[in-house]
């Protein structure tokens, strides 16, 4: 997998879902207001489990936290707030554009768009993306890249050892 976008990158391999909550627990550390992450891969490959993960770790109360394939947006309140989008349904980016998403960008919050391939052109430049490929049923590949000139991959390869 390669970055789509110019800048930083760290692959990281899980091989269970407690390594995909650590490291979600590392990229929470690192998430400031105003954040956006981008979440791609197929169906299946854990970016709803990051999500809620990483949303555990803002201490957003686990009983709230679901998928937003239905709703396409849901607002969580935590340590930080956390504004988790899914642009699954969504026939084209215009019709995430006509949600209001980039009122969420500032927002004081952390975006967390799954399916982000479907609105890259809508999302920040400054956007972290996270590439998720099934390497086995419960072992993944993660894929992080951040915009050029960002330390957060060196910052995320110190917590969690890499």
């Amino acid at each position: 997998m390669k970055c789509d976008r110019r800048g930083t990158e760290l692959t990281v391999e899980v091989n269970s879902e407690g390594e995909t909550e650590a490291l979600a627990k590392a990229l929470a550390a690192l998430v400031e207001p105003g954040v956006v992450i981008g979440l791609i891969g197929p169906l299946g490959a854990g970016k709803t489990r990051l999500t809620r993960a990483l949303a555990e770790a803002l201490e957003v109360d686990p009983e709230t936290i679901s998928s937003p394939t239905f709703v396409l947006i849901h607002e969580y309140q935590g340590v930080l707030p956390v504004y988790h989008f899914d642009t699954y349904r969504l026939k084209d980016a215009n019709e995430f554009e006509a949600l209001g998403a980039s009122d969420y960008w500032e927002a004081g919050g952390v975006c967390l768009v799954e399916w982000a391939d479907r609105v890259a052109d809508r999302l920040p430049r400054d956007a972290w993306i996270v590439r998720i490929e099934s390497t086995g049923p419960t072992s993944r590949r993660f894929q992080l890249c951040w915009p050029e000139g960002s330390d957060w991959s060196k910052l995320l390869a110190a917590r969690l050892g890499v």
